[in-house]
């Protein structure tokens, strides 16, 4: 393909003008001071650009690793608060030992849109996680694992109307379950409160340790408000703190003691 010859004359002018200007940037820079502090500042300022940006990147590629260290850090953390929490409650009195451990896990798939949303985190059987285990954060309750396969389990989130947990209010201490309100990925409700107690915006709700999924005090979210249920009983509306919509890194608990408890459960129901 031939080359037409103004393609030609225009590059030589573009060339000319490239040359000309770095001469006159060369003879600024050699004879006039003022003008050469000036266009050192600009490169340097060009270079600092370049420098800032390099380091975005370098620190947005150690995110990972960064998260990773964060995860584990909130786990030996949250063990070590729940278990001298429970030096102190008489649930836990018989045992040697706090009876939860926690493994690490990352969300791989998350569903909110649905009345019956599930979770699929990235570690399975072998990594000890088994059925009818809980799934928490430092913020909150996200559900129960329901199946476990070898390196995925399935969880059914907390965002399902067929989940609930037990709860208690921090200034009183009364208990009742805590479900999903069905619409809002952070509204909640604690049910079956006693309609002569009083409540308090604000207060905040923890788990009650009346399971074997959770720990005890696991901090769930803080009361906006209530309302009578029939004139028997309230019913106490939660605003969670953890956000399901940005969900990452969670803690699946393994109770220690679960076979013991399970076959007390069973001796005491007859079978």
């Amino acid at each position: 393909m031939r080359i037409p010859p103004s393609i030609y004359y225009k590059l030589g002018r573009f060339l000319l003008f490239v040359g000309i200007e770095f001469v006159c940037i060369l003879c600024i820079y050699n004879n006039g001071l003022v003008q050469k502090f000036k266009l050192i500042e600009y490169i340097r300022g060009v270079e600092a650009y370049f420098w800032e940006k390099r380091t975005a990147i370098a620190e947005y590629s150690k995110l990972r690793d960064i998260n990773a260290n964060l995860a584990e850090e909130n786990r030996v953390l949250l063990q070590e608060v729940a278990r001298l929490k429970a030096l102190d409650t008489s649930a836990f009195a018989m045992h040697k030992e706090f009876p939860f451990r926690f493994i690490n896990a990352k969300i791989i798939k998350n569903t909110i849109g649905s009345t019956h949303n599930y979770i699929l985190l990235d570690k399975g059987y072998k990594d000890g996680i088994q059925p009818d285990m809980g799934v928490i954060t430092p913020k909150g309750v996200i559900g129960i694992v329901w199946a476990a396969g070898e390196n995925v389990s399935y969880v059914t989130s907390f965002l399902n109307t067929q989940q609930q947990v037990s709860a208690k209010i921090g200034k009183s201490q009364t208990f009742g379950p805590l479900t999903w309100d069905g619409t809002s990925t952070n509204k909640a409700h604690l049910t079956e409160i006693p309609q002569h107690l009083e409540i308090t915006p604000g207060d905040t709700v923890y788990t009650s340790g009346y399971s074997s999924l959770y720990p005890p005090d696991i901090p769930l979210g803080i009361v906006t408000g209530s309302k009578i249920i029939k004139g028997t009983h309230q019913t106490i509306d939660i605003t969670l703190f953890e956000d399901f919509t940005a969900l990452s890194n969670v803690m699946v608990v393994y109770n220690t003691n679960i076979d013991h408890i399970k076959a007390i459960e069973e001796r005491a129901n007859g079978k």
